[in-house]
């Protein structure tokens, strides 16, 4: 994920949670969020992009330590599992916290751990506020996993035209 796109989803998250923890308002009838529920719903047709994502960083964090591709490995499964499992997501950025606090997703982190953590009630200007930072993170998720899919393909045509 490019600094750039890094820092804007650092900066929302900082602002949704800033947002959130200044709210006073409450929603009549408001529903109680479950730990195992998706922190972002989900439309079952990106689900399976999503859930291929997943897989991907779940092998890549297995076999790595520390380091950038780790980082980037348990920073992009924490995004992925907000749309799976608001507790599984909270599990991974605080592992990522704690065995990488130096890590460039620290702000991030600690902004989506203090996020999810957070139980005050809901505006509705906090509401449009979570829509816009979840098409940003899924966009951004669905792009990083197309390009890496490019990328995979063009290093397996310079392998064959090596061979050739």
């Amino acid at each position: 994920m490019s600094h750039r796109k890094v820092l804007f989803l650092a900066l929302m998250t900082v602002l949704v949670a800033g947002v959130e923890g200044c709210t006073t308002l409450s929603q009549s009838g408001s529903s109680t969020t479950l730990p195992s529920s998706a922190f972002f719903p989900i439309e079952a047709n990106e689900l399976k992009s999503l859930q291929a994502i997943a897989h991907a960083q779940d092998s890549r964090m297995k076999n790595c330590h520390k380091g950038p591709v780790c980082e980037d490995a348990y920073y992009t499964r924490g995004l992925v599992a907000l749309f799976e499992n608001r507790a599984d997501a909270i599990t991974v950025f605080q592992e990522l916290h704690t065995t990488m606090p130096n890590s460039r997703y620290e702000a991030a982190t600690t902004g989506w751990l203090n996020l999810l953590q957070d139980t005050a009630p809901s505006s509705k200007h906090h509401q449009a506020l979570m829509v816009q930072l979840k098409q940003e993170v899924l966009h951004n998720l669905l792009e990083r996993s197309e390009s890496t899919a490019l990328r995979t393909v063009k290093d397996h045509d310079r392998r064959v035209a090596e061979l050739k």
